[in-house]
């Protein structure tokens, strides 16, 4: 072949390099590709990752209550009394009374919590001073408040609560270690609730509340039980498949009438009536008759029936 065409089609294709764009990506220098990123760190130009919330969960905000509240290590404290009255005290001055008495109770409750803490004991506070400086840092609320009218008085049940962070507590402990005259009149103040507490008891009748409240709890309990035995108690029942239900009962009678054994299981409003090991009736009472010389069966004043076979 003549060399001409030999030099001929190597100026084509010089001519047609330079016309032709070389691709960008082939182009780019190697400095401007990023370098790939270690395993598990974020690639250079990407934001840090957040991490993310718990299923189901938003992220709380950095200053948000749930977070201040982790993070605030306050003491929560917290005291009920049941105080009775004679119906010569208003209820403006049995809810005060009592008042002081779960002030008292709170106090106390305080003073033997702050008595454990480390900076408080290496303080040497004398028992006094450590009730005063308890008292003194107390800020109580009530958190539940209760009377009930009776026809011979009032019972008040009363809770107070109090929260105490520890920075408070170690500006306290260290205004009261250092200034004898502030012990002193926190002492004073101290004394004189302690007083109030005692006036308080002294003023209510010993029990009575207690009695009261007691009372009511367990009337709204039986009630409670009567109802889920009416629905979930049916005749056929064993005697193992009730208390499985309800327990043991709080009264138990027995009685054979002629060839059946009965058995009469009490929780509270409502009475169980097994013949022979199985659920023959549920009773709101018992009814004696005569001629069986028992209460314990499922005869007798019909109204009183509330299941039977």
């Amino acid at each position: 072949m003549p060399q001409s065409f030999f030099a001929l089609f190597a100026g084509l294709l010089m001519a047609a390099s330079l016309v032709v764009p070389i691709p960008a990506r082939l182009a780019a220098p190697a400095a401007a590709q990023p370098a790939p990123a270690p395993p598990g760190e974020p690639a250079a130009g990407w934001p840090e990752p957040t991490a993310a919330p718990a299923p189901g969960q938003p992220a709380p905000a950095p200053d948000s209550p749930e977070v201040r509240r982790q993070v605030s290590g306050a003491r929560a404290l917290s005291a009920t009394a049941t105080c009775f009255y004679g119906p010569h005290i208003d209820q403006a001055q049995a809810k005060r009374l009592c008042g002081y008495q779960a002030r008292g109770r709170l106090l106390d409750n305080a003073a033997a919590q702050f008595g454990s803490d480390p900076a408080v004991v290496r303080a040497g506070l004398t028992p006094p001073d450590l009730r005063a400086f308890a008292d003194s840092i107390l800020k109580p609320a009530v958190a539940d408040e209760e009377v009930r009218v009776l026809h011979d008085g009032l019972a008040v049940r009363l809770t107070l609560r109090a929260e105490t962070a520890p920075e408070a507590v170690a500006e306290r402990l260290a205004a009261f270690a250092a200034n004898p005259g502030l012990r002193a009149a926190a002492r004073a103040e101290t004394a004189g609730r302690d007083r109030q507490a005692g006036e308080a008891r002294m003023a209510a009748v010993p029990f009575g509340a207690d009695r009261e409240f007691r009372a009511r709890e367990m009337e709204h309990d039986m009630g409670q039980d009567a109802a889920f035995a009416e629905r979930r108690i049916v005749p056929g029942m064993s005697i193992a498949q009730v208390k499985e239900l309800l327990g043991n009962p709080a009264t138990v009678k027995q009685a054979v009438i002629g060839p059946e054994s009965y058995l009469c299981a009490g929780y509270g409003r409502i009475w169980i009536v097994f013949r022979d090991g199985a659920v023959n009736c549920l009773r709101s009472r018992l009814d004696y008759v005569r001629r069986y010389d028992t209460d314990c069966h499922c005869a007798g004043n019909y109204s009183t029936i509330l299941k039977n076979d």
